[in-house]
């Protein structure tokens, strides 16, 4: 039987519902860098390695022995680096393809496999629930039918990760810009959107924009950076 690894770090991915064809690979699961070691992986020799989300970098003997597949949303060769999902909401897009693309020394820079497009609305975690469903059957077609990765093309565009500091909302923004920052920041493991306040910052979840009027719930809390 076929084995395939599936190295994954982040929760939204496992905990998200699978499909029968899904369940039906021969899956080994990973969650740490200690895991991802290349003696494991020769005694059960994967016929690939699917990283829907990773918080480390990979070591070149393990993508040059296996074939490893990342995933990253955005229209490849643009929007390639980091914080990809925020920088494109900020830069207007409401769309965007999610691509499985064959892991290589340029980071984002390998040949694409496949690509299914995802909707940006909403917030972080409906935007990576819909991801995570994009992955699971991107990786269950290239199980299926073990496709030719095609070479990026087009001009080349590298996306800054956002910082925290990058999260403060300023008075110069329009309702339209506050909005997407709060709601591209609503997640678990996103520090969230915030203005400062004396001594204070107050941190912003759950917007709903309506016409000129945006409500969103607050925390407020001492500030001690």
């Amino acid at each position: 039987m076929t084995n395939y690894v599936i190295a994954s770090s982040k929760n939204w991915f496992k905990e998200h519902p699978k499909s029968k064809e899904y369940e039906n690979l021969n899956l080994i699961e990973i969650g740490t860098k200690e895991e991802l070691n290349l003696g494991f992986l020769e005694e059960i020799n994967p016929r690939y390695i699917f990283f829907p989300h990773w918080n480390w970098k990979v070591n070149s003997e393990i993508y040059k022995r296996f074939e490893c597949i990342a995933f990253h949303t955005a229209p490849l060769p643009y929007g390639r680096g980091g914080s990809p999902i925020q920088n494109l909401i900020l830069k207007g897009f409401k769309h965007s393809p999610v691509c499985a693309l064959k892991m290589t020394e340029v980071v984002d820079g390998g040949p694409i496999y496949d690509s299914t497009e995802v909707s940006l609305e909403g917030t972080i975690t409906d935007i990576f629930s819909r991801i995570a469903f994009c992955i699971e059957r991107l990786i269950v077609k290239i199980c299926q039918s073990n496709p030719i990765p095609i070479e990026q093309r087009g001009e080349v565009v590298v996306f800054n990760r956002l910082s925290i500091a990058d999260n403060e909302l300023l008075s110069e923004y329009s309702i339209n810009r506050l909005y997407d920052q709060i709601r591209m920041l609503d997640g678990s493991d996103y520090p969230k959107a915030y203005i400062k306040f004396g001594d204070y910052k107050i941190e912003f979840t759950q917007p709903s924009l309506d016409g000129n009027e945006l409500n969103a719930h607050i925390r407020l809390y001492k500030n001690e950076n």
